[in-house]
């Protein structure tokens, strides 16, 4: 016979409302005892019971995803990902975008949970925690960005390192003037990737220089003018990082803008047209479909009664050489058009 919650109960010594806290992660539980309770469903082999969990909540077998923008290559590719996984196990996928609000972020957050959705997978806007779900209300992945302190699993990459070994990159390819175009830094992930363009310069004993730091492209029409501005300057940087796909369009535009083809970019994250354009734009590669079925299987195994402690899973980036980060450095003057 399986065991039972009230068998877990008894073998932790604890009461049953105590794991039932501790199966929805709720943080009113001393570790001590939280550690009991996981140690006896280990030992028991407990499962939750979701098919009854499921007629309990009215939960329908779908799955909610939250991301900032549906026209983003990135997290496009995610949703495909999420879409093939979900049907592949009879379960319905909710999407829903954030338009890197907060509030609107929470609206999302609480409009899936009344629609009661079976799971959800969020890529969190900012470093608050107010925008998530209260821990036990849903099972819940976080992908692609860190939040410190929340009680979820994570599947995120590694931005800071990806994003040293881009700018070194550019640094051992004979570039000491590189520019950093960026979104906001509320996101983590542009935050992080800051901090590796900032260390591999530092590490390489290259100058900061302020003027070609910019965190605040919000889209690529931003980014575009302020490369251009950038491209202008008495010295111009001779290589750029930009950190995301939509800085990295709108970084180009801006080199064509004024005639500059002949400065070195890297681009985090991979975007369409990215190998046509002459020469092929050097990427670090989040692997979107490596990001997405990691997350998918996290989630699934959560709501096939996984409890264990939340994980934070990193996944590989690669660094793919195309020829755009290996342009030699050149102090060619700016086109006057």
């Amino acid at each position: 016979m399986s065991a039972t919650i009230h068998d877990v109960a008894r073998s932790a010594g604890v009461s049953i409302k105590t794991v039932s806290r501790v199966l929805n992660g709720e943080s009113n539980v001393a570790a001590p005892t939280a550690a009991l309770v996981h140690a006896a469903i280990a030992a028991l082999d407990y499962h939750p019971n979701l098919a009854a969990r499921s007629l309990r909540t009215g939960a329908s077998d779908t799955i909610g995803v939250i991301v900032d923008s549906l026209s983003d290559p990135f997290f496009a590719k995610l949703i495909s990902v999420f879409e093939d996984r979900a049907t592949a196990h009879g379960m319905d996928i909710l999407v829903a975008s954030t338009g890197a609000d907060e509030e609107r972020a929470r609206m999302q957050v609480t409009r899936m949970v009344r629609r009661n959705v079976n799971g959800l997978l969020i890529a969190p806007f900012g470093p608050s925690l107010t925008a998530l779900p209260e821990p036990g209300v849903v099972p819940t992945v976080l992908i692609d960005r860190h939040t410190e302190g929340s009680a979820y699993d994570e599947v995120i990459v590694d931005d800071e390192a990806a994003a040293y070994t881009a700018v070194s990159h550019l640094i051992a390819h004979g570039h000491q003037r590189i520019g950093f175009v960026g979104e906001s830094l509320r996101f983590s992930t542009v935050h992080h990737r800051l901090l590796g363009y900032r260390r591999a310069l530092d590490d390489n004993a290259v100058t900061l220089t302020p003027e070609y730091v910019h965190t605040a492209c919000w889209d690529s029409d931003t980014a575009t003018k302020l490369t251009k501005a950038m491209l202008k300057l008495d010295e111009p940087p001779t290589a750029i990082f930009a950190s995301t796909p939509v800085t990295g369009v709108g970084v180009l535009s801006g080199m064509r803008a004024v005639g500059r083809a002949d400065v070195a970019l890297v681009v985090f994250g991979d975007f369409p047209l990215s190998t046509v354009i002459e020469p092929a734009v050097t990427v670090v590669d989040q692997v979107p479909v490596d990001l997405a079925n990691t997350a998918m299987d996290r989630l699934l195994a959560r709501l096939g009664g996984d409890t264990s402690p939340p994980t934070s899973t990193v996944v590989a980036t690669q660094f793919l050489i195309r020829g755009s980060g290996e342009l030699p450095p050149t102090d060619r003057p700016v086109s006057p058009r």
